[in-house]
């Protein structure tokens, strides 16, 4: 309790204030000594002064616990406790780092708020003794909702970070404040009024004040791989960080815009790594699930070629690298730079996501479940890799764990749609699944409405096959598969795919997925 109590002095500069205020004070006291005299003051008045300078030092002491002095002025300490709060141990210096929320007039600014959370959590994520929680496992907690003791729980955090965006032109005001779970009360807090081309310091000098609050430092090396993946200019960050938000969208038109965005942030910034990571990302979704143009082969290896020339030690260069293999059909080295990938971080989501897809294509199901398994463990709030997995289960046999996967499934597709109620991948996979638990009815309604919003989408077609397949409507499904030209590795991915399993020895599907011949 007492190391909890000095440590908090420290923090709030108390000696700092009491060692400045006690030189001030001997200074004042030495000139009214030389001066008080040949002004003809009367004797008592150096006495009172004496007295008075005395009598300030507890107040000096209360102003140096209360108040901070920062560039913007003197502004009040909202961690006004004098010990750290009881059940959280000194040295378990673990933190959560909550979406900041979007406070701009257009409410349009989410993904940039996310893009600066996720800043702060990549520097911190490398201090030696900071255990951090990973940023997908934070996105289900929304501050307006989330109580800071269930987060700190739920995630077995010690501290969380909260803050709020609000961005107008070319200004930027942000807020963070750093929260004990176990008492509510903040440790630090601060905001920052800026130009908008000050982004990057402000995200460093917050991940800075985070590691001192906890008696850490960031070191040189910390920063190195963010900034070799990054970029100074805030145009490129910014055309990066809505590309990535288009991405996220599904869909062959949001892809294309991704793809547009990347390129314009490369405009800017031709060396910035995780935007080549991005443009190659977008370019292989585009030829795997939309449409097999040799253009979007090409680049997507080329891109991922010089995202991992840039920056081999970013893992989304390894996975941008992983995914233009598979394109080629070079599965083992895929694999491996999956691998890559999962080495310098055991829980990227992507790398497992796609490192299980690569396996399912190659009909290798049980490794196929465990890495999609690790992807839903990886990411808590993603619907894609529980409703894969339960199909999985049920061609394995583990009739008990699809059904519960099933269900986890379904939950979370209906949070996503709750935000994105246009997103077609989330209404045809939770369709399938709601076929398998046997709620047939809705399942085909949810299914139509996917085909409503996206009736010429190559993968709602195909997965609206998978669900007639499912309910043993063969021709249907024959049907809908054969007014879509699928893209060649969703060609083989069909060949595998469980969902398609009551059509094989059909005649026309056979004659549209004949046997696989042995890759190149």
């Amino acid at each position: 309790m007492l190391r909890e109590f000095w440590s908090e002095i420290r923090r709030r500069k108390v000696f700092r204030a009491t060692i400045a205020y006690a030189f001030v004070a001997w200074l004042v006291i030495q000139i009214a000594d030389t001066t008080f005299e040949p002004l003809h003051l009367p004797d008592w008045a150096l006495t009172l002064l004496i007295a008075l300078v005395i009598a300030g030092l507890p107040l000096a002491v209360i102003l140096a616990w209360v108040f901070d002095l920062t560039p913007e002025g003197l502004e009040r300490d909202k961690g006004d406790r004098a010990v750290a709060a009881p059940g959280v141990a000194p040295t378990d210096n673990s933190i959560a780092i909550l979406p900041f929320a979007d406070l701009s007039p257009e409410q349009d600014q989410a993904y940039f708020c996310e893009g600066v959370a996720e800043e702060i959590l990549s520097v911190l994520s490398r201090v030696d003794g900071l255990r951090v929680a990973s940023r997908r496992s934070t996105l289900r907690f929304r501050q307006d909702t989330a109580d800071i003791r269930e987060i700190g729980g739920a995630l077995e955090v010690a501290t969380v970070l909260e803050g709020s965006v609000r961005k107008e032109g070319d200004k930027l005001r942000i807020t963070a404040q750093l929260v004990d779970v176990a008492s509510g009360h903040n440790l630090w807090s601060h905001r920052y009024d800026r130009e908008q081309r000050e982004i990057f310091s402000i995200q460093d000098q917050i991940a800075e004040n985070i590691a001192s609050v906890m008696e850490l430092s960031l070191r040189p090396q910390d920063r190195c791989v963010s900034q070799r993946a990054g970029t100074s200019d805030i145009e490129a960050y910014d055309l990066y960080l809505k590309g990535w938000s288009f991405f996220h969208r599904w869909g062959a038109r949001n892809l294309r815009y991704a793809v547009e965005l990347f390129q314009h942030a490369l405009d800017k910034d031709p060396e910035y790594a995780r935007a080549w990571a991005g443009l190659a990302d977008a370019n292989a979704m585009l030829y795997i699930f939309m449409e097999s143009r040799v253009e979007y082969r090409n680049r997507a290896r080329d891109a991922s070629k010089r995202a991992l020339a840039l920056c081999p030690r970013l893992p989304e260069s390894h996975v941008s690298r992983g995914l233009s293999c598979s394109m080629f059909g070079n599965w083992s080295e895929a694999e491996q730079r999956f691998k890559d990938a999962l080495k310098l971080d055991s829980e990227h989501f992507e790398a497992l996501y796609f490192y299980a897809r690569t396996c399912l294509h190659q009909g290798k199901l049980e490794q196929a479940a465990e890495l999609f398994q690790r992807a839903a463990n990886a990411r808590p709030d993603d619907y894609q890799s529980p409703l894969l997995l339960q199909t999985l289960y049920k061609k394995l046999g583990r009739t008990d764990e699809a059904r519960e996967t099933a269900r986890s499934g379904i939950e979370k597709a209906e949070q996503h749609l709750e935000m994105n109620p246009d997103d077609v991948r989330a209404l045809y996979l939770m369709s399938g699944a709601l076929a398998d638990l046997g709620d047939l009815q809705r399942g085909e309604q949810v299914l139509l409405r996917a085909m409503a919003i996206d009736p010429t989408d190559s993968a709602v077609l195909y997965n609206a096959a998978c669900f007639y397949a499912r309910i043993g409507a063969q021709d249907r499904a024959v049907d809908l598969l054969e007014q879509v030209r699928l893209p060649r590795m969703a060609a083989d991915w069909a060949r595998n795919d469980p969902d398609l399993a009551s059509l094989r020895g059909h005649p026309r599907f056979d004659e549209l997925y004949p046997v696989k011949e042995t890759p190149r």
